[in-house]
């Protein structure tokens, strides 16, 4: 077993079940399994099971464990995680904007996220940039302006938007009797539409269940490579600054560069030299080249070779 710290990433070229014995704690699992469905060599068989128990094991109660996948794999994976009590939060759809193969009955350009917290864990509310969210939708952009500038002929539409200017609040919340006529539907209040569509410029939009990135592909160095900036999406979704994060399946560690990115520590274990190589390269071209290595493994995993 070879061990790589860089920074606050702690690399291991093992199989996943070597090093999830030995891991006493991550805050979280964020990973990308073999799909068991795309006949390559990277696409192994491994211990569902022992991947499961062991991160009840090891997550705290309000950890999170989200896995990308697809197929029947992906269901057996979710249904065993409510076996063991895990609590389902969301799915997410990665829309990769192309094709990811040819020749089928459908074009396949989706894959399936999906989010569990041991039991008591609440997802984060981050904001993403506006002209990130609307990247894809001329139409959408289009309408918001409308909708704000058909304020700009009403003196009280002004004043909502100079308050929203001013406050940069992302819902304004005024009396139920203020001039500013707020409406009411039993105990809700609703901000006008115009101010919050503001508000999405400034501020940022709500993440979606569907989240739009473009596909890594002339680039990619491994065949179901991840977006780096897909990887922080979620991880924004799912963790906080200074948790850590276990990926027991590393690849190229499109993950492990997006933790370090955002201030979060990463564990990571590949089973495949090359491809545990070029983790540990990308790492190190991200920003952390105060790397040290180490053959030496865990030292339940020593004893266990003795």
């Amino acid at each position: 077993m070879k061990k790589t710290i860089i920074g606050d990433a702690v690399l291991y070229h093992a199989p996943m079940e070597e090093v999830i014995r030995e891991l006493g704690h991550a805050d979280h699992i964020f990973t990308d399994p073999p799909f068991l469905y795309l006949k390559q060599d990277f696409d192994k068989p491994f211990d569902e099971s022992l991947l499961f128990e062991n991160a009840k094991r090891i997550l705290p109660d309000n950890g999170f464990i989200s896995l990308f996948g697809r197929g029947t794999s992906f269901y057996r994976w979710n249904t065993r995680l409510a076996e063991l009590g895990f609590k389902f939060r969301e799915e997410l759809v990665w829309d990769k904007r192309r094709s990811s193969g040819i020749a089928k009955h459908i074009t396949r350009v989706h894959e399936t996220i999906s989010v569990h917290t041991k039991k008591t864990g609440i997802l984060n509310t981050p904001r993403v940039p506006y002209e990130e969210m609307r990247a894809y939708s001329l139409d959408r952009i289009a309408y918001d302006l409308r909708r704000i500038s058909s304020r700009l002929d009403k003196p009280d539409g002004i004043e909502k938007l100079k308050i929203v200017i001013a406050e940069k609040k992302a819902r304004l919340e005024f009396d139920a009797h203020s001039k500013y006529g707020v409406s009411f539907s039993e105990d809700r209040m609703y901000a006008d539409t115009c101010c919050e569509r503001l508000c999405m410029i400034e501020n940022g939009m709500l993440e979606k269940s569907i989240i739009s990135i473009g596909r890594t592909h002339c680039n990619a160095v491994h065949p179901t490579q991840k977006p780096t900036y897909l990887a922080k999406r979620i991880i924004a979704l799912i963790s906080s600054p200074g948790d850590t994060i276990y990926d027991p399946f590393m690849g190229s560690g499109s993950f492990g560069v997006a933790c370090m990115d955002m201030g979060r520590k990463y564990i990571g274990s590949e089973i495949s030299a090359e491809y545990y190589k070029t983790a540990v390269d990308r790492i190190k071209q991200s920003g952390y080249e105060n790397g040290r290595d180490s053959e030496a493994g865990l030292e339940a995993s020593e004893e266990g070779q003795a």
